[in-house]
């Protein structure tokens, strides 16, 4: 049985597979359209008078009974080989009385529909082709000449096809029709999916036409779902987005989905996991628009940013227990799913990132709809801003660029101080396109604290402070640094924000040691350890302990701050931070340097530049290329080249950004001797003159 989507080609595989199995079944083959997707499907009774037909019975003959004349055809096929082609099947009561009743012959079935009832029948679903095989299609028809002369056009050709095969030779159709169209002229017309569906007709065939008939199959319930979760901005969804969409029941959304996989009008690539065909979801929303759920689509759009913002939320508790966050962030008009335990938090996580930036994105008005309008603002600000707190580690961080900005416009377009502030630390905290520095880190941080002082939002007052204290002490600036990470850290504990309250106070040990405070330091370093180890998260633990060993290494104790080091980038590793571990193993390749280590210093930068790789963090690049040029220099193993190459590019990166830790190359590249183990080699001058060039 080949099941599928209209014009996905069931019935030209059944044709083109009995052809070749023809020697297989010496004594026939009889095929019956069964016009299934019809409004008025063919009944058994006649198509079983129609192959009795086939297989000699005189018109006289034929048995005026029903039962009667399955009898007949049964007792005809016993004993032979014989191939049965039923093309568009309706249902299971249509197929069982054309069935042969004896071994030996064979049944080939299509249908829009998943018939799952027939004992021992074999279901398989046909999809839709490959790149390739589409443009092999293409080529067939049009000619290979002419879709080789532009195969990008030609691939997004069959791209908006969908690969779909009735779409594919629809449009392969059009071309040989106007022979003074180029491929990349239809490319364009098909580029615009308002008007995608009208453009694939031709010669009575179309696209439209083929899903209707599917569609008009649908009962009440079903067609409403295949309507509204067409208003889903993902590919891929499960049974709880349909639920918030429809305002229904889990139970009952995943029924509606079942039916429209049944129909052929939703694939199911997973366990609760369903997805529109390009073009389906491109008919889905023409007959929403067409229908009275056209006035519903707004607020089913809104119920699922409400679930979404819910569910985040609870993960934000969940993976970030000791975090204020929650609490300050919108309040959900939706219960939302609630994990069970941090391994449910990241299985949802993982799965919903796309959801999750897509659900906000079109609230904002990214879509063919407009955004939801202002009372829909600050769910979505705040759907990105605690989304934001589960992957600024990882490399989705750079997923947020566009959002933050769409956010931002949104905020000034409504006049929101709140949601402009909130959209502005996103900006500040993800990488810019085009790279960013830390000075316009500093102001867009800056002008996110001033529209937080207007609308009194104490979210944004700690976390820009805090991350505002960190970019001036990045720059060396901890002088102006300190008195806002103290500010940061007393707006933390206001909010019941205990875990970020200790995270700050580690920075101020770090900025204390900076400024030579040692004693202090030190001090403040065993307490603030301490009380991060009583409250037993590890992320909040693992910034401590980095930001202490840093603090240790810039006093002068390498091989206390490579201990403290060493267990933060473990406690990193455990929960999934990737950027904190990375530069874990780069500061430890400058520990390493500083107790003459430069093999170890060598192995641990490559640690760091092997999971940096993932991340395209130019800080924890720079950081690390500098111990590794540094360690190459040291081991003397390498051509000068080689270890000055990696400290270019260190000083490149960190000097662009504005990194304190590009002056210290600046002195090096300047001062750096020779390689060692070069007999004879006067200090000071070969790799000297080297970085001079260079630089």
């Amino acid at each position: 049985m080949l099941t599928g989507l209209g014009g996905v080609g069931k019935s030209a595989l059944a044709a083109a597979a009995a052809h070749r199995m023809r020697r297989s079944f010496p004594d026939g083959q009889l095929y019956a359209d069964l016009r299934g997707a019809d409004a008025e499907p063919a009944h058994s009774a006649d198509v079983l008078t129609h192959l009795l037909r086939s297989l000699g019975v005189a018109e006289g003959a034929v048995p005026d009974d029903a039962a009667q004349r399955g009898a007949l055809f049964r007792s005809l096929l016993a004993g032979r080989r014989v191939l049965i082609l039923l093309d568009n099947a309706r249902d299971t009561a249509q197929i069982r009385p054309l069935l042969p009743g004896t071994p030996g012959s064979a049944v080939l079935v299509t249908s829009r529909t998943r018939i799952a009832a027939l004992p021992g029948a074999r279901l398989l679903d046909v999809e839709a082709m490959s790149e390739q095989d589409a443009l092999a299609m293409l080529e067939t028809i049009v000619g290979e000449g002419r879709v080789g002369a532009d195969l990008d056009a030609a691939r997004q050709l069959v791209g908006a096809c969908g690969h779909l095969p009735l779409a594919v030779r629809i449009a392969a159709v059009r071309l040989t029709a106007r022979p003074d169209w180029a491929v990349a002229d239809l490319a364009a017309r098909l580029g615009d999916e308002r008007h995608r569906l009208d453009e694939l007709e031709a010669d009575g065939l179309g696209v439209d036409a083929a899903f209707r008939l599917s569609y008009e199959g649908l009962g009440a319930d079903a067609a409403r779902a295949f309507r509204l979760t067409s208003a889903a901005a993902v590919p891929l969804f499960g049974r709880a987005t349909a639920a918030a969409l429809l305002d229904i029941d889990e139970d009952a959304a995943e029924d509606a989905l079942e039916a429209l996989v049944d129909a052929g009008l939703l694939e199911a690539p997973g366990v609760d996991s369903y997805r529109f065909h390009d073009l389906v979801r491109i008919f889905a929303r023409r007959v929403l628009a067409d229908s009275p759920d056209a006035a519903e689509r707004p607020a089913a759009q809104s119920r699922l940013l409400h679930h979404v913002l819910a569910t985040v939320t609870h993960v934000v508790r969940c993976l970030r227990p000791l975090s204020g966050v929650p609490d300050l962030l919108h309040a959900a008009q939706a219960p939302g799913y609630r994990p069970a335990d941090a391994e449910a938090a990241r299985a949802w996580l993982q799965d919903s990132h796309q959801l999750i930036r897509a659900t906000a994105e079109q609230a904002l008005g990214k879509g063919p709809w407009p955004d939801l309008g202002e009372e829909a603002l600050r769910p979505a600000v705040d759907l990105l801003t605690g989304w934001a707190h589960l992957v600024l580690g990882t490399a989705r961080r750079r997923e947020l660029q566009g959002p933050a900005r769409r956010a931002l416009a949104g905020a000034h377009c409504h006049g929101d101080s709140r949601s402009a502030g909130r959209a502005l630390r996103l900006i500040a905290a993800v990488p810019q396109p085009g790279g960013d520095t830390y000075r316009g880190i500093e102001r867009t941080l800056r002008q996110a604290l001033r529209y937080a002082a207007l609308a009194g939002d104490p979210l944004t007052d700690s976390e820009a402070s805090y991350e505002l204290a960190m970019i001036l002490a990045a720059m060396g600036r901890t002088d102006e640094a300190l008195p806002l990470f103290e500010q940061a850290c007393a707006r933390f504990v206001e909010v019941g924000s205990q875990g970020d309250a200790v995270r700050v106070l580690a920075h101020v040990v770090r900025a204390h040691m900076v400024l030579g405070h040692r004693e202090r330091a030190e001090v403040a370093a065993d307490e603030v350890l301490r009380s991060a180890r009583e409250l037993g998260d590890r992320g909040t633990l693992g910034h401590v302990l980095y930001q202490i060993g840093c603090a240790l290494l810039a006093g002068g104790r390498p091989v206390r701050a490579a201990a403290h080091l060493r267990e933060s980038r473990q406690h990193h590793q455990w929960v999934g931070d990737l950027r904190w571990e990375a530069l874990a193993w780069a500061r430890l390749a400058h520990c390493a340097l500083a107790r003459e280590r430069p093999g170890e210093a060598a192995a641990c930068a490559t640690q760091a530049l092997s999971i940096e790789g993932d991340l395209g963090d130019p800080f924890c690049r720079g950081l690390a290329l500098a111990a590794r040029g540094r360690a190459l220099l040291a081991l003397g193993e390498t051509p000068a080249l080689s270890a000055l190459a990696s400290l270019r590019t260190a000083h490149r990166l960190l000097s662009a950004r504005g990194a304190a830790e590009a002056d210290e190359l600046t002195s090096l590249l300047w001062t750096a001797p020779t390689v060692p183990g070069q007999p004879g080699a006067p200090p000071g001058r070969g790799a000297a003159s080297a970085a001079r060039a260079a630089l």
